[in-house]
């Protein structure tokens, strides 16, 4: 086996570990999942952070939120701050993220974070994954998503939990700073 490939763990629709691996790039049996984690990034200013995706990725030149496969052994928080520092070059703790909602759809369970950076950090792009960065405000960001640009299953996926983001940042008296 290709050591590259990526070990993931097994998970039933409930998010219980089943005991097994998942490999990357085969097939994942119905009613198995493994657990795929989005990050939106927000700056002090109200910002939201998007990526390019690079030309040899599905979706080429898409723009998209930071995101990924967690590994095995991995809880979808340190997950969540691994792709990011991968992907953005971004370092997170546990405590600038925030959970804002969990989608099951066959193969993967999503988990949404929230994260919260002062927004003036270097961003260092992923050779291969990543090829450019944005910052846009909140409002631009809800009217980019909705581009031929966009990554069109993570747009659907954002319209669809907006309410969920929106209520995580109020919660966390953060949604006046972005929706101005």
């Amino acid at each position: 086996m290709d050591k590259n490939i990526e070990i993931w763990d097994a998970y039933d629709e409930k998010e219980n570990k089943l005991g097994y691996d998942l490999f990357r790039n085969e097939q994942v049996p119905d009613d198995v999942y493994h657990i795929v984690v989005e990050v939106y990034v927000f700056s002090s200013d109200g910002k939201v952070l998007i990526t390019q995706r690079a030309a040899n990725k599905t979706y080429p030149l898409k723009w998209e939120n930071t995101g990924g496969s967690i590994l095995k052994g991995e809880t979808p928080m340190q997950g969540a701050i691994r792709e990011l520092n991968e992907e953005t070059g971004l370092i997170v703790m546990e405590t600038q993220l925030c959970l804002a909602y969990t989608e099951v759809k066959h193969p993967a369970i999503y988990k949404c974070f929230v994260a919260f950076v002062k927004g003036n950090e270097q961003i260092s792009l992923q050779k291969g994954e990543t090829i450019d960065y944005k910052w846009l405000p909140y409002n631009d960001f809800l009217e980019f998503i909705k581009t031929d640009e966009f990554v069109p299953k993570i747009r659907d996926s954002i319209l669809q939990n907006i309410k969920s983001v929106d209520t995580t940042l109020a919660s966390l008296k953060i949604k006046d700073s972005v929706s101005t």
